[in-house]
């Protein structure tokens, strides 16, 4: 497998460091915020559930969609690196394409 060049091998490198930071934001916030529901008990016996969502919902929703740009940023960078990767790759290699290669391969 051919080593990366340095542009493909920044974007790869920019699409680890945008994951980390979703990783680090789903850690951070994400879970600290679902354990707020875990914190409530068990949803049947939860004398006002409405209350303990209205405390949840917004804040997880808007972490959650920040996640999701960046995840999807993360994707992005590395399909540009691919891109990158395919277009310098040779489609045909030269020693099929010219006639050098050897009469046992004929």
């Amino acid at each position: 497998m051919p080593a990366c060049s340095p542009g493909p091998r920044r974007w790869i490198l920019a699409a680890l460091a945008v994951h980390a930071v979703a990783f680090l934001l789903t850690s951070g916030v994400a879970t600290p915020l679902a354990n707020v529901l875990v914190d409530a008990g068990n949803p049947a016996r939860i004398a006002d559930p409405a209350a303990v969502r209205e405390r949840f919902e917004d804040a997880w929703v808007a972490w959650n969609a920040v996640r999701a740009v960046l995840c999807t940023g993360a994707l992005a960078l590395l399909l540009f690196a691919f891109f990158l990767t395919a277009r310098r790759r040779p489609q045909e290699s030269a020693y099929l394409a010219s006639a050098a290669g050897s009469s046992a391969s004929r």
